[in-house]
């Protein structure tokens, strides 16, 4: 590669400006934070102490039909609580709806990216497009790259680092489009993935706190309207933000001459024999799917109404229908590329997707039996109410309400990195408390997932920053320092401008009363 001319910028990261004490400040917090395991546990001894102060405590709701329902506050911290806690401990874990779906979701999604497939795949798409469209491109396949989980995080960003190099172009801008695509875009996507069956287990955990909500639809597709048309929205804006605002800022720092690494990156002749494998097999399972679910009376619509919403067995299966998805693809892509050469080769690759729901199925015991007794004390329950009456007291409803619901969700992600991990804390309560206000959980859910994933680039304690660094190292001259305050600059347009024009967007959403997704509306019915 031919060296850029850029001139060399001071870089601030070391410095002690106010962005600097800030960003001290959220990492100092963030690092006192205990693992997601210790700080469910501790929650639920909390909610073991706060259910014995306030027992007895009692509210009164109007429920579906005009019913008054009353609740108070159960104690467990008496024999009968004991032996709750003692014989229901097994059952919490087992019946936690996110368990069960993630590890599905991930043994597909695991073997399709332990294949390859998935890396393959976005290598070949960002090496195919031209020079004008590759911004545009890294954006959407980015936002996308959720299918990879956090893997996407690592590997779109150094292919896109590479991609713009090869072509003459600042690879550090290649950089921060892909890590902002990845992070701050990674709750959008066009195919739903695990995050998605995550996200929306949790959910189903906590709809039954309240009877408004009791019947509401979650699964994993409640958000697929929404999340799927922000593919399109945030890639443009991506894109603007990237070419009017970050590329101008990057043009001053001056890289080092590199030899092309683009090679390390290219698509080798098995890898293209595995990708047409695979496309072969995506063919004919989705024509399959279609036969499926077109006619009237297809296998997979209701067989009563025979429609597809609000509920069919293609919403009710939608887990084990990706599941073979990947299942199928990834399996032909292996044995396109050659690295699956017996049957015994399958499992293998199994168990590697299955190993990255590990620290998830650690964590779900303790979340867990927080959810689980959260629910039975009833403490969920009468927060939501008194929380509901004092938000519809001061009138605060509608746009207002949801906009708080997406700050506080970007606030706590500058503390606490994992999505899951804040949803459990926030869904008993707040997918209640909109439900008692005439929202349907899915409003509750896109909201969070916005603030969630917008603010995703910009947190110090996200784990893929270090990889950022290295990347930006590797391509600076040695005399440039680059550090956090380098790496923020890059990524604070994008995250306001995400956050933005996607709250833009779901308020658009409830102006016109679209769908969310299949079944899923914006007030309850």
């Amino acid at each position: 590669m031919s060296q850029l001319g850029y001139a060399p910028q001071k870089d601030n990261s070391s410095g002690t400006s106010t962005f600097q004490k800030i960003l001290d400040v959220i990492e100092y917090v963030g690092n006192k934070f205990p693992s997601p395991f210790i700080l469910f546990s501790m929650l639920a001894l909390v909610v073991l102490v706060i259910s014995a102060i306030f027992e007895g405590t009692a509210v009164s709701y109007i429920g579906k039909g005009g019913k008054a329902v009353d609740v108070k506050v159960l104690s467990l911290l008496n024999a009968d609580g004991f032996r709750y806690i003692m014989t229901d401990m097994v059952k919490n874990f087992i019946n936690f709806p996110p368990l069960g779906l993630v590890v599905v979701m991930m043994l597909a999604m695991g073997l399709a990216e332990a294949t390859g497939f998935i890396g393959t795949l976005v290598r070949k798409i960002m090496l195919g497009v031209p020079s004008w469209a590759i911004t545009a491109t890294i954006f959407f396949i980015g936002i996308n790259g959720n299918l990879a989980s956090d893997a996407a995080m690592v590997f779109v960003p150094a292919a896109a680092a590479a991609v713009y190099a090869s072509m003459g172009k600042n690879p550090i801008l290649g950089m921060s489009i892909a890590f902002a695509a990845t992070a701050a875009g990674f709750s959008a996507n066009f195919i739903p993935a695990g995050t998605d069956a995550l996200v929306a287990g949790i959910t189903q955990s906590v709809i039954g706190n309240v009877a408004a909500t009791a019947n509401s639809p979650a699964h994993p597709l409640i958000n697929y309207y929404f999340m799927s048309s922000s593919v399109v929205l945030l890639t443009i804006v991506g894109t603007l933000v990237a070419e009017q605002v970050v590329s101008p800022r990057l043009d001053k720092l001056e890289m080092k001459e590199l030899q092309n690494g683009i090679n390390e990156h290219l698509v080798t002749p098995e890898e293209k024999k595995g990708l047409a494998y695979a496309g072969w097999t995506a063919l004919a399972y989705i024509l399959l799917l279609l036969i499926l679910l077109v006619p009237e009376y297809g296998v997979l619509r209701d067989p009563k109404t025979h429609l597809l919403i609000p509920k069919s067995p293609f919403l009710d299966g939608i887990i084990p229908i990706l599941f073979f998805f990947f299942f199928f693809i990834g399996i032909a892509f292996g044995i396109g590329k050659g690295v699956i050469k017996k049957e015994s080769d399958i499992p293998k690759f199994l168990s590697q997707g299955l190993s990255g729901s590990l620290s998830f199925i650690v964590t779900a015991f303790s979340a867990a039996q927080f959810i689980a007794w959260f629910n039975k004390t009833n403490i969920a329950t009468v927060i939501a109410v008194k929380g509901a009456n004092l938000l519809q007291s001061l009138d605060f409803t509608g746009a207002a309400l949801v906009i708080a619901l997406i700050l506080l969700s970007g606030f706590v992600d500058l503390f606490v990195i994992s999505g899951s991990a804040k949803w459990l804390v926030l869904a008993p309560i707040f997918v209640p408390m909109f439900g008692l206000l005439g929202y349907e959980p899915a409003l509750t859910q896109a909201a969070y997932r916005i603030g969630e994933s917008a603010i995703n680039s910009v947190t110090p304690l996200n784990y893929y920053v270090p990889v950022m660094l290295g990347i930006m190292a590797h391509y600076m001259k040695s005399e440039e320092k680059v550090g956090m305050g380098t790496l923020m600059a890059t990524q604070i347009p994008y995250a306001l401008a995400f956050l933005v024009t996607w709250t833009l967007w779901l308020l658009l959403f409830m102006a016109l009363n679209l769908p969310l997704g299949p079944g899923a509306n914006i007030f309850l019915k």
